[in-house]
Parts: C-alpha cells; sequence; structure tokens
C-alpha cells in the first residue's frame, strides 16, 4: 500500500496530467453552444478520486483548478469565474461518483452505473442552478450579451434576458449531463486496467 506521502504526489502528478490535457488540441465543441468542449482533462481528477479517495481527488481537482486560474487569458470573463465553474462541475460530480458508490456498497452491486447515475445527476442539478445565477443574478452584463450571441450562433432565438438565461441554464445542464456520462464510465475503465496493472499497492475510494 502507498503511504500519505506517496498518494500525494501521486494526486499532485495526476493534476500535471490534466492541466497539459487540458491545453491539448483534442476536445470537441458541444454543438448546441459550441464555447463548451468536451475534453478528456478531467479523467485524471477522476482517476486521482477513483484510485486514491476523496481527499486525494480534492488535492487534484484544486491544483488543476490553481494552475488553470493562474494561466487563465480572460477571454470574456475575468479569471477566476470560469474556472471555479468547472471546479464546481468536477467536486459535484465526485460528490455523485461518492454517493453512487455508497449505494453500490450497500447493495452489493452496480458500482459502475449507480456512481455514474449519481455522478450525471449531481453535476447537472448543481451546475443548472449556479449557472442560471452567474448569467441572471451575478453577472448579467458580462454573461448575458455573450449567452445571446452563443445562442443566435446556432439557431436560437430568446427574446428576453430571463430567456437567454433559463435556455442557457437548460443547454449547460445538458453538456454536464454528457459530460459525466462519458467521464464516470472511462475512468472506471482505466481503473480497472490500472489496478490490474499496479495490484494490491492501491485502493479504490469505497474502499476508504
Amino acid at each position: 500500500m502507498m503511504n500519505n506521502i506517496q498518494r500525494l504526489a501521486l494526486a499532485s502528478s495526476f493534476a500535471a496530467l490534466a492541466y497539459v490535457m487540458g491545453l491539448a488540441p483534442a476536445s470537441v465543441p458541444f454543438p448546441l453552444l459550441p464555447f463548451l468542449r468536451f475534453d478528456l482533462a478531467e479523467i485524471p481528477d477522476m482517476l486521482s478520486f477513483l484510485l486514491l479517495g476523496w481527499r486525494y481527488g480534492l488535492v487534484t481537482a484544486l491544483a488543476h483548478w490553481y494552475a488553470l486560474v493562474i494561466t487563465a487569458t480572460g477571454v470574456f470573463a475575468p479569471p477566476p469565474i470560469p474556472q471555479l465553474m468547472k471546479l464546481t462541475a468536477v467536486l459535484s460530480m465526485f460528490l455523485g461518483v461518492y454517493a453512487g458508490l455508497w449505494a453500490a456498497r450497500r447493495l452489493g452491486r452496480g458500482k459502475v452505473v449507480l456512481s455514474t447515475v449519481g455522478g450525471v445527476l449531481m453535476r447537472a442539478g448543481v451546475m443548472a442552478p449556479v449557472t442560471f445565477a452567474l448569467y441572471y443574478l451575478l453577472f448579467p452584463q458580462i454573461y448575458l450579451p455573450f449567452g445571446k450571441k452563443a445562442l443566435s450562433a446556432v439557431g436560437f432565438v430568446a427574446e428576453t434576458d430571463l430567456a437567454v438565461a433559463l435556455l442557457i441554464t437548460g443547454l449547460t445542464a445538458l453538456f454536464n449531463a454528457i459530460s459525466a456520462a462519458y467521464l464516470i464510465p472511462l475512468s472506471h475503465g482505466l481503473v480497472k486496467t490500472l489496478q490490474k496493472a499496479l495490484g494490491p499497492r492501491l485502493a479504490t475510494a469505497e474502499k476508504q
């Protein structure tokens, strides 16, 4: 079994990998809102959570977030707002996965399915009100004009500010649900592969 220092080092390495993967031009735009992009940069965050436990997953996610903040260019919104949104999405997904793993442990089955369902519901459910608050309540002067332009670019017509905020919120929730739906099973598959390679030195999150 790894000691705490080794786990912390591995969690930090996962954070560095997540940041580097985010720089790779391998992301795919969400067709309904192309400024949202599907990428694989959150997989190291999930791997840290599943392999090392929630504490080290949190270390990885926070280190990844910090790296994004200090290197942000602030294209249309000043840091750390977009980076906080990404961190919130990841942490809410962690919480849903943890709940799913707890339920699977109680039932004795369904680890991947239940953790995926939990992650999808929690990520989409948390990010929907956060997105609405960001666009309509907190920073409407920044986000509403941007949202209106983004919607019109893909053929959506929103006549009022409230309609813009609600439509963006719904589409963003869909994006987050899809993101969790592929990230979590993929991460579980990678965990299984790593455990076969590394053996009992790694204990997964549901055992901690």
